[in-house]
């Protein structure tokens, strides 16, 4: 038996196990689901303001269509996202609960590397407005950034993960939703890793509006061999998420190695390279580098910011690593497991 099969049959030893009768949570789910829709509602609004800006940019000059196109496709993936697991919630759907654990965890993880990133940038971003505001002003301004960054970033991811990852409303979700279902053939960080593999896919969209710029051990390489790299990356992302919610060992080794060859790739190049000048072959307006420089953002130690990134998915590879193997065989377990799924 490999190992998702065996994960599958222990998820399905674990619900016969469980309280048959659990405090019903369809209540709690109904509420979360409507407030996922209403986010992804205003995701969506986003979209068609930001097609507005680059409609009227030229005369506005306002920020580039290469710069609005990713975050445009992002926020409309964001959109379909977010109403899809709120109506899933709304039906305590198992599926549903399983991957706003996911992206709440994502969301969370972000919230807390842009508030470490706020903390360095904003004083020096505010200092550079011009004219500059008072002390007063500034702290003022500082405070709210702060606040809402850590109330949209922080607070409210960590409200979704308390609720959906507590046993009541993943006794309701298999109750509603007795079927199992694909998020529940593998565990869930190991489905967070596939997904982050999976959204890796679409880097061949989002670098098109850019000129498919990528840093490559201590170059810049764009245009047509950027291209053929990203289309290169983006088969290879697509293989290892596959993989990896089939939970292959080779597939974890795989992904470590392009995980330590990037990292690597990205510290070389910005050794020699300052990160202006990945903006330039960008082709960004100079009057926004400028804003940029000035504000600090260029200031901080790139490659030290990239290695320490490169170290912390790395550690989260090596502490998921423990799901693809499989542990030793127990003679009752195995009878119980081969009872599951049939065998």
């Amino acid at each position: 038996m490999d190992v998702q099969n065996r994960w599958a049959a222990t998820t399905l030893l674990t619900e016969s196990q469980s309280d048959p009768n659990p405090k019903p949570r369809s209540t709690g789910l109904a509420i979360f689901g409507t407030l996922q829709i209403g986010m992804g509602g205003l995701c969506a609004l986003l979209v068609p303001l930001m097609v507005f800006s680059i409609l009227v940019g030229p005369q506005a000059g306002s920020v580039p269509a290469s710069q609005m196109l990713p975050a445009i496709g992002i926020y409309s993936l964001l959109a379909i996202g977010l109403v899809t697991l709120g109506i899933g919630s709304i039906l305590a759907r198992r599926w549903a609960r399983a991957l706003t654990l996911v992206l709440a965890w994502m969301w969370l993880v972000m919230g807390i590397i842009s508030m470490v990133s706020m903390l360095f940038v904003m004083p020096n971003i505010m200092a550079a407005g011009t004219p500059a505001p008072s002390p007063t002003a500034l702290s003022f301004i500082y405070g709210v950034m702060i606040a809402m960054t850590v109330g949209i970033y922080i607070i409210l991811p960590g409200i979704f993960i308390l609720f959906y990852r507590r046993s009541d409303v993943k006794a309701t979700c298999e109750l509603c939703d007795p079927k199992v279902r694909w998020t529940d053939k593998c565990p869930l960080p190991v489905l967070s890793l596939s997904l982050m593999l999976a959204f890796g896919t679409s880097s061949v969209l989002w670098g098109a509006p850019c000129g498919y710029v990528m840093p490559f051990f201590g170059i810049f390489i764009k245009g047509i061999p950027g291209a053929i790299l990203m289309v290169c990356l983006s088969v290879l992302f697509g293989y290892l998420a596959w993989a990896i919610y089939k939970m292959k060992i080779s597939a974890w080794w795989i992904t470590l190695a392009v995980l330590l060859l990037a990292g690597l790739s990205a510290v070389i190049t910005f050794v020699f390279h300052d990160v202006i000048d990945l903006y330039r072959e960008m082709n960004f307006p100079q009057d926004q580098l400028d804003i940029m420089e000035k504000s600090g953002a260029f200031g901080m130690n790139f490659p030290l910011l990239m290695a320490i990134n490169t170290v912390a998915f790395i550690g989260y590879l090596l502490w998921v690593r423990r799901y693809f193997l499989i542990p030793p065989d127990s003679q009752m377990v195995n009878s119980q497991v081969s009872s599951a799924v049939g065998e």
